[in-house]
């Protein structure tokens, strides 16, 4: 009875409303009343379904007397004024609902005032989304929201008075508050509460008994739990139990605040587990035990083809630390190993410049730090059954083991790029190599020939029974070479130009690939003469970090786990955290925060501590508008939002009403074919409409723009995402999944090609349709979402980037992708699923 009720009730308080305007229209004009438009009037008011609101007009009457644009402002005035008196009803009913409320409030009640805020939010109040019309409607219906919020479509709150929202606060796109539902133990109702300057992301929950604090971010897709705390200034994400990944209060390394989530996850991982490891042994994790020597580098007077570098200039003269040590082979020589040269170059004062990890073997076995975190732990079978399908990467893991006789007689590269600035402002990408200084020994020295798919587990292969060498015979030859007159090496570049595109740029960074030597040959800058050894105690005190650089030779940074860069930005952290560890020096806070919101648990019990960090206390309101914004987003952007969608609606629709019309009194055709024909022409009209309303109101946004969410553009945005709103209810959204779909996405500025087998099926793919590119054979799932815009709490600005869909690529049902995000051909994004920023799905 209940639900029979709540059913009855949305409609007759719809149809209610409607009367009373068509009441107040007899009223004001001074015309007689009219049972026929009595009744169309509450019709429509009741089931206020546009196309059923056309049929009864149809059916009813016989002609339209009115032109186009009186037609459409009488379509659009007759809404806004339904709106508004629904909306008072609505919040005048769950006022007396909710009146007297004892402790335990009647289930009746609670669901009848669940039902009519659920369709006054439907059919009116959804359209006045990012407005502070909307908050206003909120506090009317008892919610307590604070000033300078950003409300953008959530859902109908169900239980106003239990939410309280506070200042600056932005819920993003399709975010839902949920004050109530049934579980086991029945219904529950309990209070939300989001505090200032929070940020909760698309299609994130909110579930009953949750306290967001101020200046939290909740990602997009993710869930704060019920009667959950997120700590301030937090950044969570995740579900079932969501992670924090940082606190923005914190002032963090640069190279952590530059990662999305999932990439801090998997740096973070490794670094807890390395660090674990440090902390037992007490000492490298790799390249335990070297061997080193100083000396300088000379750079040749004259470099062919090399353009004037401050750094690398003719003739310039650096001092030079060298250490050479095997991979993992930690106790003998002559096991057959990955052999290393770490490069310190120092400045004139003797302090580090540029620190270069080279390595023998021209390619690496991870082409991203996601690739290594995953070969560390798959195990041999597995790593086995990925170089079958990925040959070259088992290349790279065989190149890089060698028989070695002396660590001088080796060529050891650097594998991952780095970026070379030149004095005339040009960049181009480098690799470095360091080769013996005679050239009889080519690169084949202490060469090993596969045995296997893979080398055993360790990575070294133990020595011959034959072989009675000392253990440390290339430790003692390299510092016996030194003392009778030195070593000597070539020290040499390969370039090449940046590559103009991102995807280009990802694949001359992949290190699992040697670039080709004819078209980037080596160049020969300099000499390196290393001609004092260093003591045991002093080559095991040398810490290279590859973060150490400098302007002319710098790290490529990345921001996702699956760029080729991840891996060098990476490793320049973990170096230095795994450092600090054993040397038992203090950890920075920052580092410390890192290492504790991994999944992997270590003791740092024990660990000196740097000073704590300061909080940064601003206090300002991240949203504040000035006073024009506000009255601006109180009276004119609702206004706007509400009467001209409906009105461009209004003329679309009147022209192939009249024809109908006309054709309904010629009596040629039945009604019954002619009310089909009246719903897909207006419909596809209206579609129209909407692709020159969108050229119109917003124009083209292009990658990497950034406005402010209170701008001109973000107002123009939002009126036109209430109208492309109004017009996927009315035809577009049955039309997803044909081609149809495809075709208007296109006009509205997506990159499509419609005769390649694209495939759409959401209406969320259109929220910024020139921000989705999709080639052949690209699929959208039902419901994904593809927001071409991001909003990250920072200063009030809003971004825009590209979301690229390869050759067959596919993104599930519902799921989420953000700005910036590349499905690569044949990769796929499964349903429910979240794309971070700049994320790069690969294929399988």
């Amino acid at each position: 009875m209940s639900h029979f009720m709540g059913i009855y009730l949305v409609g007759f308080l719809s149809g209610f409303s409607a009367a009373i305007l068509y009441f107040l229209c007899v009223w004001l004009s001074k015309t007689p009343p009219s049972a026929e438009h009595f009744a169309f009037v509450c019709i429509s008011g009741a089931l206020h379904w546009i196309p059923l609101t056309v049929i009864a007009y149809v059916t009813m009457f016989a002609s339209i007397t009115l032109n186009p644009a009186s037609f459409a402002i009488s379509v659009a005035v007759a809404y806004l004024a339904h709106g508004i008196i629904l909306s008072f009803l609505t919040c005048a009913l769950t006022h007396l609902l909710t009146e007297r409320q004892q402790s335990k409030q009647s289930h009746v009640k609670v669901f009848l005032g669940h039902r009519i805020t659920i369709a006054c939010h439907l059919r009116f109040a959804k359209l006045l989304s990012g407005t502070e019309a909307f908050c206003m409607y909120l506090r009317l219906l008892g919610a307590k929201v604070g000033q300078h919020c950003s409300i953008r479509a959530i859902n109908p709150i169900s239980d106003p008075e239990l939410v309280k929202i506070g200042d600056g606060v932005h819920l993003g796109d399709f975010s839902r508050i949920i004050t109530g539902f049934y579980t086991c133990n029945g219904f529950i109702r309990k209070k939300v509460e989001v505090q200032d300057n929070s940020v909760v992301g698309s299609q994130s929950l909110i579930l009953p008994g949750s306290l967001v604090e101020k200046d939290v971010i909740l990602g997009a897709l993710s869930v704060a739990p019920e009667n959950s705390v997120l700590q301030r200034g937090g950044v969570y994400v995740g579900s079932q139990t969501p992670t924090m990944v940082k606190n923005t209060k914190h002032a963090l390394d640069d190279r952590i605040e530059e990662m999305d989530m999932k990439y801090k996850k998997i740096v973070g991982n490794l670094a807890a587990s390395l660090a674990s490891t440090t902390l037992k042994v007490k000492s490298r994790y790799f390249h335990r035990i070297g061997v080193g020597g100083n000396g300088y580098l000379k750079v040749y007077d004259k470099i062919e083809g090399f353009p004037d570098h401050k750094i690398l200039h003719p003739g310039k003269c650096y001092g030079v630390v060298v250490r050479h040590s095997n991979s993992l082979s930690a106790d003998d020589d002559a096991r057959i190993d990955a052999r290393g040269a770490a490069v310190r170059i120092l400045a004139e004062n003797n302090t580090p410049l540029l620190d270069l990890t080279l390595k023998t073997g021209k390619a690496f076995y991870a082409r991203t730090i996601s690739d290594f975190a995953t070969w560390l732990v798959c195990g041999l079978a597995a790593r086995e059954e990925h170089v079958k399908r990925v040959p070259h990467v088992r290349n790279a893991v065989w190149m890089s083991l060698c028989q070695a006789n002396s660590y001088t007689e080796l060529h050891y590269y650097s594998n991952f790029v780095r970026l070379l600035r030149f004095a005339d402002g040009e960049e181009s990408y480098v690799k470095f190599k360091l080769r013996p200084y005679d050239e009889s020994i080519s690169e084949d020295a202490g060469k090993v020939e596969p045995t296997g798919i893979l080398p055993p587990e360790t990575g070294a292969i133990p020595r011959d029974d034959k072989d009675t060498r000392p253990l440390l015979f290339l430790a003692e030859d390299f510092q016996h070479r030194i003392s009778s007159g030195g070593v000597r090496y070539i020290f040499q570049l390969q370039v090449r130009p940046v590559p103009q595109d991102e995807a280009t740029r990802d694949i001359a960074l992949d290190c699992t690939k040697p670039w080709d030597e004819t078209e980037f040959p080596y160049i020969n800058v300099g000499e390196i003469y290393i001609e004092q050894n260093l003591t045991k105690e002093e080559a095991e005190a040398l810490e290279f970090n590859p973060f150490l650089r400098c302007h002319e030779v710098d790290v490529i940074r990345a921001s996702t786990s699956s760029q080729s860069a991840s891996i060098d930005h990476g490793r320049s952290l973990i170096y230095e955290i795994c450092q600090r560890l054993r040397n038992k020096e203090p950890l920075p806070e920052a580092w410390k925060i890192f290492l504790e919101q991994s999944d992997v648990k270590v003791d740092l019990s024990g660990c000196p501590m740097a000073a704590a960090l300061e909080k940064k206390e601003t206090g300002k309101v991240t949203l504040e508008r000035t006073w024009y914004q506000t009255s601006w987003a109180i009276f004119a952007q609702p206004l706007l939002q509400t009467v001209l969608p409906y009105f461009l609606l209004g003329l679309a629709v009147f022209a192939p009403l009249s024809s109908v019309l006309y054709m309904k009194e010629s009596k040629k055709f039945p009604l019954h074919w002619l009310l089909p024909l009246l719903w897909v022409s207006s419909g596809l009209i209206a579609a129209l409409t909407c692709v020159v309303a969108k050229w119109i109101l917003v124009g083209k946004k292009n990658e990497g723009e950034t406005v402010q969410i209170w701008s001109k553009g973000v107002f123009m945005d939002t009126i036109w995402q209430a109208f492309r709103t109004l017009v996927g209810e009315y035809f577009m959204e049955m039309t997803s999944g044909s081609i149809l779909f495809v075709l208007w996405m296109k006009l509205m500025g997506s990159d499509i090609e419609l005769d390649q087998g694209v495939y759409v099926d959401s209406m969320g793919a259109s929220l910024n349709p020139e921000m989705v590119e999709i080639e052949r054979g690209g699929c959208v799932g039902r419901e994904a979402h593809l927001f071409g815009h991001i909003y990250e709490g920072e200063g009030g600005k809003v971004k825009f980037g590209k979301i690229r869909i390869g050759e067959g690529g596919f993104i599930g049902s519902r799921a989420v992708v953000m700005p910036g995000v590349r499905v690569e051909s044949g990769g796929s994004l499964c349903s429910l699923s979240l794309a971070m920023k700049e994320e790069i799905i690969k294929s399988r």
